[in-house]
């Protein structure tokens, strides 16, 4: 009786269980992006009705004064850049005589 115990304990232990073949951590991870997508834009979504947006003519405003900004900085390192350039050709200059 006992060795008829023992193949039975065997066969039952070579069964597969009921939990089904297990897959690798990086194929679950896998399978469970668009289930993470799906809440992502959900959450997106969500926070976007709190969002306040500037009216137009704000929008207007700051991109002007923005772009006159940029436009004065770059007049201005141009004038910087020329005066050291001329300094440093001047240095140069009387450096080689």
């Amino acid at each position: 009786m006992e060795v008829q115990e023992k193949k039975v304990a065997q066969v039952a232990k070579a069964m597969p269980s009921d939990e089904g073949p297990s897959r690798p951590a990086w194929l679950d991870r896998l399978l469970a992006w668009p289930q993470q997508l799906k809440k992502l834009v959900h959450d997106v979504r969500g926070e976007m009705v709190h969002v306040t947006w500037p009216p137009l003519t704000e929008v207007y405003n700051t991109t002007f004064i923005v772009i006159v900004t940029i436009f004065f900085f770059g007049v201005f390192f141009f004038i910087v850049d020329m005066g050291v350039s001329k300094v440093v050709a001047l240095i140069l200059k009387h450096a080689s005589s």
